[in-house]
Order: structure tokens, then C-alpha cells, then sequence
């Protein structure tokens, strides 16, 4: 299972060709371990080889530290601390938002697309949110978004569940959704995986409670948030967001 590799502590996903799971390294380094055990799993092994290409490439304050990788396993920063319950303040909501969209523009402008931004693959370091999971990330135009349905269905862009090209702007969408969960508690769609993928294939669009008090105190995000949630075309970019949210939080 990967001559090397740190030992399996507390395993986090054991089903599937990749198995997950908390580890130490060096003095005793807390790290979170993806190791390939089913390498006759051909998409799932280009999956992993291309997580572990990007991995090196991506030091941003947002996104996960790779601290030691091998053959056929990598290990990153164990982050604990998880996203609070919603409903959140909004001025929580748009810094974190900020953030997470800086990270995005990072991504993006090195031609990487997540593709699965979603509540779980928030987690912090410190006060600092970090996009976790670059499991089914991947490029425009790649390839291997063809050979099987990649993403969350509660969490997709459109254009990922209609099996169509994949680009920055569907992590915007995904996005979107999050910044609304977070601020009314409300999932863009709830459900299992298969009822979610039945009425998003019907043509149910996502449908957010907002209270009236957060409609008068805060039209601009709103504004912003629901043209993520937009056409693909016309939503706006990650390096948008970040100076749209930006300007918010400026002070005056």
C-alpha cells in the first residue's frame, strides 16, 4: 500500500480507491493522508496524479499545506475547525467569502478549477478558511469530466450536472450557494444524492429563505450572491468577488 507512507490512524474514508485517513509525520506532525490502494482504478488513478501535480503548485493562505507525499500517497495540514452552524452574521459572511474567493483567483489564473466547493470542504486554520479537497479538481476542457459525473449535486453548477465544459465560473455558482447557506441556513437543495439529481434534472432552481431585515440590510451581497447563482456567461469572476466584497468591507 505505498512503501513510505505514514502509518493509518483514525481513518477517514475507507471505501472507495482512495483511502483517507489522520496520520503523524517527522516530530509528530498531525497530517491528513490520501493514499491510492485500488491502482486498476484508471480514472481514479488520474484523478490522484493530478491532485498530486497541483498540490506543490498552489501556496496560498486558503488553500491546504502539502507537508510530504510519495509514490502513491500525500499528506497535507490536519485542519480541525469547521464552519459555525448557519445562519451567520453577514460581515462574517463576506470576509470569509473574501478569502475563499482570493483563493479561487489563485486557482483560476493557473488554470485549475476546484469543482467541488461545498460547507465540508471548509475547514480553518486559525481564522484563516482553507478550500480543502482538490479530489475532482481539474482544468477546462479536461478530459476527465467526461468519464464520470464530478461534484456534489446540491453543490454543482449547472453546467457540471448537464455534463457540459467545466470553468471557473461553476466554482462561482458553487460559491454563491455557499455564501446564501451560510447566511440563511437554507442548502441550495436538500435531500439525498439521487432525489437532488431528480428534481435538479427537472428543472428545479435553488430557492433561498431570505429574511426580510437581511433583504434591507445587505442588497449588495445579496445582489452579488444571486448573479453568481446567474448564467455562466454572466456571473461574476473570482477576482470579482473578491474586489466587490472588499469594497464592502472597506471601511466609509
Amino acid at each position: 500500500m505505498g512503501e513510505g507512507a505514514p502509518p493509518v490512524g483514525e481513518v477517514l474514508r475507507g471505501r472507495g480507491p482512495v483511502l483517507v485517513y489522520r496520520s503523524r509525520i517527522g516530530e509528530g506532525t498531525p497530517v491528513i493522508v490520501k493514499r491510492m490502494v485500488e491502482a486498476q482504478d484508471a480514472v481514479a488513478r488520474r484523478r490522484f496524479e493530478r491532485e498530486r501535480r497541483f498540490a506543490p503548485l498552489l501556496p496560498h493562505p486558503s488553500l491546504p499545506r502539502l507537508l510530504a507525499e510519495g509514490d502513491d500517497w500525500i499528506a497535507f495540514e490536519a485542519l480541525e475547525d469547521a464552519l459555525p452552524t448557519p445562519p451567520i452574521a453577514a460581515s462574517a459572511v463576506g470576509a470569509l467569502l473574501c478569502r475563499l474567493a482570493d483563493a479561487l483567483a489563485y486557482i483560476h489564473a493557473r488554470g485549475v478549477v476546484h469543482r467541488d466547493v461545498k460547507p465540508a470542504h471548509v475547514l480553518f486554520r486559525g481564522e484563516t478558511p482553507v478550500l480543502i479537497d482538490f479530489g475532482v479538481a481539474g482544468t477546462p476542457g479536461d478530459d476527465l469530466q467526461h468519464e464520470e459525473l464530478s461534484g456534489t449535486p446540491a453543490w454543482m453548477a449547472p453546467e457540471q450536472l448537464a455534463g457540459g465544459p467545466v470553468g471557473p465560473e461553476a466554482d462561482l455558482w458553487s460559491l454563491a450557494a455557499l455564501g446564501l447557506f451560510l447566511l440563511t441556513g437554507g442548502k441550495p437543495y436538500s435531500g439525498d444524492a439521487e432525489t437532488v439529481l431528480r428534481r435538479r434534472i427537472a428543472g428545479e432552481q435553488p430557492a433561498f429563505a431570505v429574511p426580510e431585515a437581511l433583504e434591507q440590510d445587505e442588497p449588495d451581497l445579496l445582489r452579488l450572491l444571486r448573479a453568481g447563482l446567474g448564467e455562466a456567461a454572466k456571473r461574476p469572476s473570482s477576482a470579482d468577488f473578491v474586489r466587490l466584497l472588499a469594497i464592502r468591507r472597506s471601511p466609509g
